[in-house]
């Protein structure tokens, strides 16, 4: 039973991750309508993703082990990174105020 809220957080948390990531690049951040971020900004960013990243690969080991841990996480990465592509291809306003607070706030 912990799995079945296991996987959707882990996939949350992986597909947050690399809305960040896209959202640091110009022509996504114009898709959403949002200004460029200040190099500085955007490389804060950029690490607290990867951070994120190394966190849920943390997290998936410790909960279903190296195996299928790294597995799962890589699969669910794919999966996420997809998801994100296809919204910012095709509705990338849904991820605007993810744009405005990386603009506004710290993240």
């Amino acid at each position: 039973m912990p799995g079945f809220f296991f996987y959707p957080a882990l996939s949350v948390l992986l597909f947050f991750t690399f809305s960040l990531l896209a959202l640091t690049q110009f022509p996504h951040r114009r898709a959403t309508g949002t200004a460029e971020l200040p190099a500085s900004r955007a490389t804060l960013i950029r690490c607290v993703a990867s951070v994120l990243l190394v966190l849920s690969l943390v997290c998936a080991v410790v909960h279903d082990g190296g195996g299928f841990g790294t597995l799962l996480w890589v699969g669910l990465m794919a999966v996420c990174a997809c998801a994100v592509t296809l919204v910012l291809g095709w509705y990338p306003a849904l991820l605007a105020p993810l744009a405005r607070r990386m603009q506004s706030a710290g993240v």
